[in-house]
């Protein structure tokens, strides 16, 4: 009978033997790899604003001034970095 500990080296070492990679290395595939995102929170503090006043007006008309974010499963807002970095240099978003 095998311990949860020796459970774990023998499987190691079959990944190791067989190049499997390990489950832990793997991203899942709705991670986004080539973006960076800021929370309301951090949108807020670039803009000398409170994160009440970003999520009013997203509540109010689905974006703050062009800036669109991702909603996350538990209802968090999760801002571009680019589109935030491009609306703050006054290009637009």
């Amino acid at each position: 009978m095998y311990s949860n500990a020796n459970k774990a080296v023998t499987a190691e070492r079959q990944h190791q033997i067989t190049g499997h990679i390990a489950v832990a290395t793997v991203q899942p595939q709705w991670a986004p790899t080539e973006h960076s995102y800021l929370t309301t929170e951090a949108l807020a503090d670039s803009m000398g604003l409170q994160a009440q006043s970003v999520r009013k007006r997203y509540s109010q008309t689905g974006s703050y001034f062009g800036l669109k974010p991702i909603k996350l499963a538990n209802r968090r807002l999760m801002w571009e970095a680019d589109a935030v970095a491009t609306f703050l240099r006054g290009e637009g978003a």
